[in-house]
């Protein structure tokens, strides 16, 4: 078993409730932190500060627990296996 499969193994097996990642644009959020919730992007900012501040604004009865809090990469990397 190679080490991703038994580390997706035991993230898999913890009673963690499954959340809905949408597919993030790096070009419009590259560099921010995105805060989702129930699949949708509902904040981006430079800080995280910032982001939870904008998400307890627009969704105040939302828990920690409902919150994803994603750091998006200024651009790609591609990593080839030689």
């Amino acid at each position: 078993m190679s080490a991703y499969a038994g580390l997706h193994a035991k993230l898999h097996s913890c009673n963690m409730k499954k959340m809905n990642t949408p597919v993030i644009d790096v070009k419009k959020y590259g560099g921010k932190q995105v805060a989702i919730v129930k699949g949708k992007i509902v904040a981006a900012d430079t800080t995280t500060e910032k982001v939870l501040k904008s998400v307890r604004r627009k969704l105040p009865r939302a828990t920690w627990r409902d919150i994803l809090l994603v750091a998006v990469p200024e651009g790609t990397t591609v990593v080839y296996c030689v």
